[in-house]
């Protein structure tokens, strides 16, 4: 009877335990899920209540890394109340405003408000919109000099790539440096997938979405940035030189500069700039663009990802805006479809005028579940 006792007790005692801990797995468990959800909730708050109006009082620190060039590089490093936090590293796109980007400095607020140490480091080359392969030497050489930084623990790091910079960033990781020592996963923020078909938006303003087609202004800067960089390679009746060191000028805000050029110019090359300037695509750009695209044939396919995307084996979270007039969010669904571990968002939540549709507060609740939902997954992900 004392054997019978002792062993129902046992299988009481141990019936009782296990209930015990499958309750405490399932506590953790759903405290974990409420705590990414509530990261989640705060990035998104930190970005919705951004005041660019206020940016000067916004915490952060100027620092430098020692770039490719062997020269101190500016650093702008967002330390959250805990600086032994888990870091990421936001790669910029091509602008002349660099880490001082109001976009660069919402983000990494935002993220730093929902308890991450965040950096943010310049690229020169970027920063002079220049589009040459030496910037994927760069954002490598910048990844492994900030895994050394001492707030950076190199085994638990994220990086996020930005506008063109997404591209650079994913080619960068294939390399075997950086695979080495991998980020957790990569955040790809309106980059584009093709070159041909980003230019393409340039072109022709269109942007198809569910069998429909949306005529859309683009973005002035992406001609500039486009004949900026790529006005010299190709046979023009035009003065390469003189309109170069125009869109230089006007790259750097030096609209004065930009206007006593224009003064020089004969009335060909006058009626040229201001087309590029104001993003209009007449035939004859349209043919130079064509020239531009064969002629740097080999450089264009090494920065674009729809060569290569397919061999990325990061988990590769990929979010683009509806209402990017820079890059069309198609291109991140294309790249979304290529990388084979990726999670994509297409936020509507800030529409085009020609796709909105005014769909109302049910909708724009949705489309913010939608967003709660993919960064509380990216968080989890990288804890």
């Amino acid at each position: 009877g004392l054997m019978v006792f002792i062993h129902a007790t046992g299988v009481r005692f141990s019936y009782g335990l296990q209930i015990l801990k499958t309750t405490v797995k399932a506590v953790v468990f759903y405290n974990n899920m409420i705590s990414h959800y509530l990261k989640s909730i705060k990035y998104i708050k930190g970005l919705v209540q951004f005041n660019e109006d206020k940016i000067d009082q916004i915490i952060f620190k100027d620092e430098f890394y020692n770039g490719l060039d062997n020269k101190k590089t500016e650093l702008r490093v967002f330390y959250a109340k805990n600086k032994l936090a888990q870091s990421i590293i936001i790669f910029p796109g091509a602008s002349p405003y660099a880490e001082k980007h109001p976009g660069m400095i919402m983000l990494a607020n935002a993220l730093r408000n929902a308890g991450y140490n965040v950096f943010l480091p310049r690229v020169p080359n970027l920063k002079k919109l220049k589009l040459v392969k030496e910037n994927v030497e760069w954002f490598i050489h910048c990844y492994l000099e900030l895994l050394q930084h001492s707030h950076i623990n190199s085994k638990n790091v994220m990086v996020v790539g930005l506008s063109y910079g997404g591209a650079n960033l994913l080619k960068s990781c294939l390399d075997e440096r950086i695979k080495a020592n991998p980020p957790k996963s990569i955040l790809s923020y309106g980059t584009y997938f093709s070159i041909d078909t980003a230019l393409n938006f340039f072109l022709t303003g269109k942007i198809k979405y569910k069998n429909k087609i949306y005529n859309i202004k683009p973005h002035e800067w992406g001609m500039i940035v486009i004949f900026y960089n790529f006005l010299l390679s190709i046979d023009t009746n035009h003065d390469k030189k003189i309109i170069t060191k125009l869109l230089k000028c006007r790259i750097e805000d030096k609209f004065e500069e930009v206007e006593k050029i224009k003064s020089t110019l004969n009335k060909d090359d006058s009626k040229f700039v201001e087309a590029i300037l104001s993003g209009t695509i007449t035939p004859e750009l349209k043919k130079l663009i064509d020239l531009m695209l064969k002629k740097n044939k080999d450089l264009l396919e090494y920065l674009s990802p729809n060569f290569w995307a397919k061999n990325i084996d990061y988990k590769t979270f990929v979010i683009h805006g509806a209402n990017d007039s820079m890059v069309p969010f198609t291109e991140s669904t294309f790249l979304a479809n290529s990388i084979p571990n990726s999670k994509l968002l297409i936020s509507f939540l800030y529409e085009h005028r020609e796709i909105s549709t005014d769909r109302g507060i049910l909708f724009k609740i949705k489309e913010l579940i939608k967003m709660i939902n993919f960064f509380a997954d990216y968080f989890k992900f990288n804890k």
